[in-house]
């Protein structure tokens, strides 16, 4: 938590790199908070750019935030969800004023099956648990090093191995119980 901590006032005296460290630190926990909200309606541009304004926020209310309350991870996590559930808000207003109704590829059946499937991996993921779901996304989504993991969820390296390697069982062992089911 020392480093966070230097973040924290390198961000609250506007350092030059300072921005730029946290949102190598932390894009992968918010794009996670982000696509928990909005992933499954919305496109990934409009993921992205909700991840872009958490960090504005930020660089924004830096000179706002507490020391002593929480910390950057605190603050970027609950704005992710607030802006994310905003976007999603606006979204629906829209397409109830317009009346619009999402448009389908060719094959809607496919499509709808293959959102169907990420879906149910999504909350597989979920049901890890924190730090476990953040720690399997880091490795398998965003290919990040066991030992870059370890610093930034505070977990030590042979943790965020067994806590991958229980994963992965849990998570094979899971869809083997669905496709007897089937």
């Amino acid at each position: 938590m020392k480093d966070e901590q230097k973040l924290l006032i390198n961000i609250k005296k506007k350092k030059r790199g300072s921005l730029e460290d946290i949102i190598d630190l932390y894009t992968p926990y918010v794009s996670v908070i982000v696509y928990n909200v909005i992933g499954s309606v919305m496109t990934k541009e409009d993921i992205e750019e909700v991840v872009s304004d958490v960090f504005i926020s930020l660089w924004n209310h830096s000179e706002n935030l507490d020391n002593n309350k929480g910390c950057i991870r605190t603050y970027i996590g609950a704005t992710a969800r607030n802006l994310a559930k905003n976007k999603l808000r606006k979204a629906i207003v829209c397409d109830e004023l317009n009346g619009s109704i999402p448009a389908f590829d060719s094959e809607p059946d496919k499509l709808f099956e293959a959102k169907e499937e990420q879906e149910i991996f999504i909350n597989l993921i979920r049901e890890l648990g924190e730090p476990d779901s953040e720690i399997f996304i880091r490795y398998y989504y965003y290919e990040e090093k066991i030992s870059q993991i370890s610093k930034i969820t505070c977990v030590c390296i042979s943790t965020v191995k067994t806590k991958l390697a229980r994963g992965r069982k849990h998570l094979k062992k899971i869809l083997l119980q669905k496709k007897e089911v089937q």
